[in-house]
């Protein structure tokens, strides 16, 4: 199956045969990839290892060692019909806890009117203060933890709508 991914605007081609290997612009990549939680992952590529977590979906954001990146991800089919597969980024998203930790601090409430990149909450885990920030502008739908309480990677923490 061949993808093309864009990664923080960096554009790949991706490619993984039946055997599993995968090819990354040409050239054969080592890879591996284990699920440590829901939305969480360790990638090894090439030896060297970081930790993935899903932020949203659509639009797809990711954290990747403590760096939040927009990502795309398109397949064979999709890019055969000019990615009219894909969604509209106008759908409601979820944003949930890229790591197990402390929900120090909520910055928004339910109601509220954020623009993108705006401090929705600050998580800490593993002694670092991780502030989390709208993937794009919307309304606070749902709050679904409050400040003070321990989350699994993965944790639903808080909705927003168009």
């Amino acid at each position: 199956m061949r993808y093309e991914v864009t990664l923080g605007g960096r554009r790949l081609r991706v490619e993984r045969d039946p055997s599993g290997a995968l090819t990354v612009d040409d050239r054969v990549r080592a890879v591996d990839a284990t699920q440590i939680a829901r939305d969480l992952w360790t990638v090894t590529l090439d030896g060297r290892s970081v930790e993935v977590a899903v932020l949203t979906r659509d639009p797809l954001r990711l954290w990747v060692s403590g760096d939040e990146v927009a990502a795309e991800v398109a397949n064979e089919r999709e890019l055969a019909l000019g990615g009219a597969t894909r969604g509209t980024g106008a759908a409601r998203q979820e944003i949930r806890a890229p790591m197990p930790g402390l929900l120090k601090a909520l910055h928004v409430r339910e109601g509220d009117r954020v623009e993108r990149g705006a401090s929705l909450a600050t998580l800490e885990a593993m002694k670092m203060e991780n502030e989390l920030r709208a993937p794009d502008g919307g309304t606070v739908s749902r709050i679904a933890v409050a400040a003070g309480a321990k989350v699994e990677g993965g944790a639903l923490l808080l909705v927003l709508t168009p």
